[in-house]
């Protein structure tokens, strides 16, 4: 154990995971719902703005039916996030990211937040659940001024 309680070589499952939610990024934008699947865990539970889905069928089936709403090409970006261990082979932690899309001829961004929980199997770390928090979602035309003008109920 380390000073702060934790193994050595966890810095290893620290870059795995920011790999991960890397990966998540470029497998939605690459509409590529078999490297998805892969991400998530069987059981896994995603949280969205529509509700709760359990399981990586029902996830990759919404994922995919989102993707087909867009006009074109989306662009998801993650920042670097934080991660917290809760376990040998569990971890939880905050992913920034945004996002850029089209729908209906407009384009927006998207500024969110996945509260994630990762565990590790044979086949590495994967989601066990991904609960979103939109900050703002706006046409782009309206972006230089979206943070000036948030109340603080969207914040």
């Amino acid at each position: 154990m380390n000073g702060h309680g934790e193994r050595p070589g966890r810095a290893d499952d620290v870059v795995a995971i920011a790999g991960l939610t890397a990966r998540y990024a470029l497998v939605v934008d690459d509409h590529d719902m078999d490297g998805l699947a892969d991400l998530y865990a069987p059981d896994a539970k995603l949280v969205g703005l529509s509700g709760t889905l359990h399981g990586r069928d029902a996830i990759v089936a919404y994922v995919r039916s989102t993707l087909e709403t867009y006009d074109g090409a989306s662009i998801h970006t993650p920042h670097p996030g934080v991660v917290d261990f809760t376990g040998e082979n569990t971890a939880r932690g905050v992913v920034p990211s945004h996002v850029e899309y089209a729908q209906g001829g407009v384009q927006y961004v998207l500024a969110l937040r996945y509260h994630d929980r990762y565990v590790r199997s044979d086949d590495g770390w994967r989601f066990a659940e991904r609960r979103l928090e939109v900050r703002y979602a706006v046409p782009v035309h309206h972006y230089g001024t979206v943070l000036t003008n948030l109340t603080s109920s969207e914040v």
